[in-house]
């Protein structure tokens, strides 16, 4: 029995006639939102951005948090056993968030560049806007809570231990420093940042071929592996100690360009069409993999260092500080995983919109939670003993607690809102 057209029509069955749909993610099942490569960032906000950004900031938290264990280890001249090597995994496997803002913000600069018709200019005079008032502020804010802890401890025994906490107490009597983020130790990232966009005509001539991305990328992380292991492989008095002591000179320096590779991936994951489609087809399983093993790696190369290195004025840096190739690995897998996912509901919005607070607030509530465990506790406290586990889970969770509700507080204030926001 014929039926007419009109009635034989399935909606279902009709050809698309809105947007094309966006290709599918190997792994993944249909039906798909669109992923951040098929989303223009200046369109909409990137919900998946988002959720990095948080996932960062836990990382950084944890970090922080952290750091003084390994410090009091460092000062006791100690060996890294079981425990202590434990830590220090913990310590340095969180060591992506940082460079994970970074690929954010240039993945995003570079829509705002090249989509949105954006000069350099423009860009630098929106983003100097935000950042010199911000970091104007932070700094004057830690200089004079540094100069305030001086005063009270700089005759006390208590002193000694908070000292060994690895905070940047003296920092505050070198003016100069406060120009370089050296108020506080986190607040590097603020002046980076801004050297960061005024080596955009730089980046601009570095992302587009593949070929001098990928060399760029190739030699810099070649040049802190030779930092990093120049001490353990070469005798002293050798080339490759010359050569590692060159490097040091290069690198070891509050400027950009030891760290461009990370804004300059951001933008290769943003303009560079064959790398995009390469993201969108590749396994997620094959990222999920370099994840892990980029994490795997930053430790292992972490607790290996605490154990050949000597324990000199460079031990820290290269054990924990400095960018490894884990760091690198890990930073960039976890940042190809989450712009590669579909757009998702931020389960957090009020925790990612204050991502910035966070990271330039939760220094001083570290401080003030190490001040009282002095006072009420007494210096043994600050080297944590067998209580090691608790005291960081418990200043873990009161740092995040109290940096978050302090920032929701700032936020009220629309005058204040530039530093957490």
């Amino acid at each position: 029995m014929s039926r007419s057209p009109s009635s034989s029509a399935d909606p279902l069955l009709a050809r698309p006639t809105s947007a094309p749909q966006s290709p599918l993610l190997m792994d993944e099942l249909p039906p798909l939102r669109p992923s951040l490569l098929d989303i223009s960032p200046v369109a909409r906000r990137m919900e998946s951005l988002d959720a990095l950004r948080i996932v960062c900031m836990l990382a950084i938290i944890i970090t922080h948090v952290t750091e003084p264990y390994i410090d009091a280890v460092h000062q006791r001249n100690e060996s890294f056993g079981p425990l202590p090597a434990t830590i220090l995994a913990i310590n340095v496997m969180g060591r992506f968030g940082v460079p994970c803002f970074m690929m954010i913000s240039f993945f995003i600069y570079w829509h705002q560049l090249y989509e949105k018709g954006r000069t350099w200019g423009e860009l630098l005079a929106r983003r100097l806007k935000r950042l010199v008032p911000a970091f104007v502020c932070w700094s004057a804010f830690y200089f004079l809570v540094h100069r305030r802890v001086y005063a009270m401890y700089s005759n006390r025994i208590g002193y000694t231990a908070l000292n060994q906490f690895g905070y940047s107490i003296f920092n505050w009597r070198t003016w100069w420093g406060l120009f370089l983020g050296q108020a506080e130790y986190h607040l590097y990232y603020l002046p980076l940042i801004m050297q960061f966009l005024l080596c955009i005509p730089l980046l601009k001539l570095l992302w587009r071929k593949p070929a001098v991305s990928w060399g760029w990328i190739l030699a810099t992380s070649l040049a802190w592996g030779g930092l990093e292991l120049g001490p353990v492989l070469f005798h002293p008095h050798s080339t490759g100690e010359r050569i590692t002591q060159i490097l040091q000179k290069i690198l070891d320096q509050p400027w950009a360009i030891p760290f461009l590779f990370f804004p300059l991936f951001g933008m290769m994951c943003a303009g560079q069409i064959q790398f995009r489609k390469f993201l969108a087809g590749s396994s997620t399983s094959l990222w999920v993999a370099l994840l892990v093993g980029g994490l795997a790696l930053h430790a292992a190369e972490a607790i290996y260092l605490s154990h050949v290195l000597p324990s000199d004025e460079m031990f820290m840096k290269r054990v924990a500080v400095y960018v490894k190739f884990g760091r690198i690995l890990t930073a960039f897998s976890l940042f190809a995983l989450f712009i590669r996912s579909p757009l998702m509901r931020d389960p957090f919005p009020r925790i990612s919109h204050y991502a910035f607070g966070l990271h330039f607030m939760h220094p001083f509530v570290i401080l003030m939670i190490s001040l009282i465990e002095l006072r009420y506790f007494g210096s043994s406290i600050a080297h944590f003993q067998h209580w090691a586990i608790p005291v960081l889970a418990v200043n873990l969770a009161l740092t995040f607690c109290i940096t978050f509700a302090l920032c929701l507080v700032l936020g009220r204030f629309k005058k204040l809102e530039f530093l957490v926001v």
